[in-house]
């Protein structure tokens, strides 16, 4: 029975590999399995490995063979003993939260082998689901911690499973033909190419240095929410039609309520630096206080001034004067 269960197994592994490109990972795991009361059995220890080969085009990311040994398990009433392999299939779906992290569910099917059968503890075939938390530590090394829930086709017996694991990734994928670039099959060559960590990776980010934890675009680059607040001449009053405009940052800190936000105040090159750096102040403040009335908490809100520093558009012109004269809103998360 043991032998065609394997051979299933492994011929299943053969024809996924078969239609896709895979990275493999081999992973150790150490854990413990808490038995059902009936089976007369205490808490113990388990050890095992797994090979799992990443795929592509599938509704599962993964699919992996598994072999777990617990030895010298002593049953409870009595002075026997005995020993478990267990070998399984399972495949496995994750849900990517980070570039280094990922949740993931796991359904399967395998074999439970009992060395020395007494008190109804038979050899049998077992279904089980579960779940997991993986972590890349760096590009070759991360750790898998998971729980897994059996049930017997003897009897309907049920055995909890709880692991801690560490990966190690074999690349044993092809290489592409000349001229085609490769592409990403798992979360390990995804993770490789975000250098600066936020999310968006390196053959799309513009901007290759984002500072951590800012918020960015599709393109990797600080997300600005640009507005151009019209103020009388020497005034920092905001008028009643410009606050449609402040809405809208007011709009996205709701929808996002983790966030807090930078005010940038910016002016054009007309009057004195130190005027411009005053001026600016005034008016970033008097946006901060306008964003503070729409109720945004005045702790997630920071303003900052730079005057006539930082232009976007030539100042020897009206209409880039007009476009420097600005309150630029950056978020962090």
């Amino acid at each position: 029975m043991k032998k065609i269960l394997f051979s299933a197994i492994m011929a299943t592994t053969l024809s996924f590999a078969n239609t896709a490109n895979h990275h493999y990972e081999v992973t150790p795991t150490l854990g413990g399995v808490l038995p059902e009361g009936n089976l007369d059995l205490g808490t113990h220890l388990t050890y095992g490995l797994r090979l799992g080969i990443n795929l592509e085009s599938t509704v599962f990311h993964q699919f992996e063979v598994g072999y777990d040994h617990s030895s010298g398990v002593d049953y409870d009433v009595s002075s026997f003993e005995t020993s478990f392999n267990r070998y399984y299939g399972n495949l496995v779906k994750e849900y990517k939260m980070t570039p280094e992290s990922a949740l993931y569910a796991l359904i399967g099917v395998g074999y439970e082998d009992v060395k020395n059968e007494q008190f109804d503890n038979k050899d049998s075939m077992f279904a089980q689901y579960g779940g997991g938390v993986k972590y890349w530590m760096n590009e070759n090394f991360a750790l898998k911690a998971e729980v897994r829930h059996a049930f017997k086709a003897h009897n309907g017996d049920n055995n909890l499973f709880y692991s801690l694991g560490f990966v190690i990734p074999l690349d044993a994928k092809a290489k592409p033909a000349v001229g085609e670039a490769p592409k990403p099959t798992s979360l390990l060559a995804t993770k490789i190419v975000d250098t600066d960590n936020d999310g968006v990776y390196d053959d799309k980010d513009k901007c290759s240095n984002t500072p951590k934890n800012t918020v960015v675009d599709e393109f990797g680059c600080p997300k600005i929410i640009r507005l151009h607040v019209g103020f009388d001449f020497d005034q920092s009053v905001i008028k009643s039609e410009y606050m449609t405009e402040i809405a809208k940052v007011a709009d996205f800190m709701k929808q996002n309520s983790g966030y807090s936000v930078i005010l940038e105040g910016h002016t054009d090159a007309k009057g004195s630096e130190a005027y411009n750096q005053k001026l600016s102040e005034k008016r970033v403040k008097a946006v901060a206080k306008a964003l503070a009335d729409l109720g945004i908490g005045e702790a997630k809100i920071t303003t900052e001034a730079y005057g006539e520093m930082q232009p976007i558009s030539t100042n020897d012109t009206e209409a880039g004067r007009a476009e420097n004269r600005r309150v630029d809103a950056l978020f962090k998360k």
